[in-house]
């Protein structure tokens, strides 16, 4: 890498290579640098551990209607499953099935507390939603569960104003093969220099110099996409220093928390139609986290438990082993502990103590929406950010990422354009 390029693109998540895409096919020569051994990023479909394909990250194409990589999916064969209300399932109270009634009456409460947000985040409140939120009510844990599965922080630190920016047509499509899959076969040609973290970053001079294992890389622009946590936490040293406008931004809108445990069984053990949603609370134990499962995906013998806000970070950071019981726990409850004995094996994500990530995706807490204007504006007229947290209405997922990405590598383009056109008339 000894060659000095148009642009370097930092991180080969979604939101890089779909840069490096574009930088390509607008004529620039382009480094591709990955701190993992693979692409991705949080997209990440796990097909090695159980020998069905599972994702440790994204699944679901959000705004399936109107998001560009659902067209992607359909031009490579994709299949993914299209429902207009893939959530509704079935809810587990601790001492048993709840009615037809119970979950009509927690999917009502639900709606509300998203509409009563939204509202409050039109309105111009940048609050938190939890204000707005029944507190008290039967369904609160489970409503707090699924804000926080959905955000990545609990409602106490979810912006309304950022809720209200969100567009969401609520078409939201699980994928057969995986999102991983999907974003590995669409880049499968790309270049990229795996295993090759940045660990400095000096854009003061003539040229770009980025430090990494493999020695210094040198560009005309930059396009950083680690996460916001990431790029908070000093793990790439910049010179000169990010912007202190910046760095509050970073902190405004940090990268939330959400985990998954998977279990593979050598059988159906639940009876329950395939790629069906199950609901936990728990009210024998008030002081009982509620978390969800999704069962039986595209009629895999799987269970995979969803984990969000506090509860994913401290049983992140506690070890595989206590997240792991604390998901068997729950599923043993609805399920019976016999089904056990069909078990073959567990996974468990750690995106919270993963070094290359330090969460799941963005969140702006409250009063801090705005913050995201500042992350996509250019940090300088030749280095840029993109990733899910740029975005302005497509956050916390891909196609957020994907886009925000594709704009970055455009805004690239144009700056070596006008350098170009400068220099000529020199």
């Amino acid at each position: 890498m000894s060659r000095v390029v148009d642009v370097v693109v930092v991180g080969a998540g979604a939101a890089g290579l779909a840069a490096a895409s574009r930088a390509y096919e607008l004529g620039l020569s382009c480094y591709l640098l990955e701190a993992k051994d693979r692409i991705g990023g949080r997209t990440h479909t796990d097909t090695a551990t159980f020998g069905v394909a599972w994702d440790r990250g994204a699944h679901w194409l959000h705004s399936a209607d109107i998001n560009p990589l659902t067209r992607i999916a359909d031009e490579l064969g994709h299949p993914y499953l299209a429902r207009p209300r893939p959530f509704d399932g079935h809810f587990h109270l601790g001492a048993g099935w709840g009615s037809s009634a119970d979950w009509e009456a927690y999917r009502g409460e639900f709606e509300a507390a998203v509409e009563n947000a939204v509202e409050a985040g039109a309105t111009g409140q940048d609050i938190a939603a939890l204000d707005v939120m029944d507190k008290g009510s039967r369904w609160a844990r489970m409503v707090h569960h699924i804000f926080a599965a959905i955000s990545g922080m609990p409602p106490s630190e979810i912006s309304t104003a950022d809720l209200a920016a969100y567009r969401d047509t609520e078409a939201n499509w699980p994928l057969e093969r995986g999102y991983g899959g999907l974003i590995a076969a669409r880049y499968a040609a790309l270049p990229a220099e795996l295993s090759t973290p940045v660990s400095e970053i000096d854009t003061s001079g003539a040229n770009i110099l980025l430090e990494t294992p493999r020695g210094t890389v040198r560009a005309r622009s930059l396009i950083v996409t680690v996460s916001t946590n990431v790029l908070a936490s000093g793990a790439i040293r910049f010179t000169p220093e990010l912007p202190a406008r910046l760095m509050s931004a970073l902190e405004g809108v940090p990268t939330g928390h959400a985990n998954k445990v998977a279990f593979h069984f050598r059988r159906d053990v639940f009876g329950l139609p395939d790629t069906s949603y199950v609901n936990f609370m728990d009210e024998r134990n008030p002081g009982r986290p509620a978390c969800s499962f999704q069962v039986r995906p595209f009629s895999a013998n799987l269970a995979i438990a969803y984990l969000g806000g506090d509860l994913a970070e401290n049983l992140d950071r506690a070890g595989e082993a206590e997240m792991t019981a604390f998901a068997r726990e729950a599923l043993g409850d609805m399920f019976g502990a016999d089904i056990f004995k069909e078990l073959e094996c567990t996974a468990a994500t750690s995106w919270t103590t993963d070094p290359h990530m330090l969460g799941a995706y963005s969140c702006a807490r409250p009063g801090h929406a705005k913050s995201r204007a500042v992350l996509a504006e250019p940090v300088s007229e030749r280095f840029f950010l993109a990733g899910e947290a740029v975005s302005a209405d497509w956050f916390s997922t891909v196609q957020g990422a994907h886009v925000t990405g594709i704009e970055a590598a455009e805004k690239a383009a144009a700056y070596l354009a006008g350098a170009v056109a400068a220099a000529r008339q020199r």
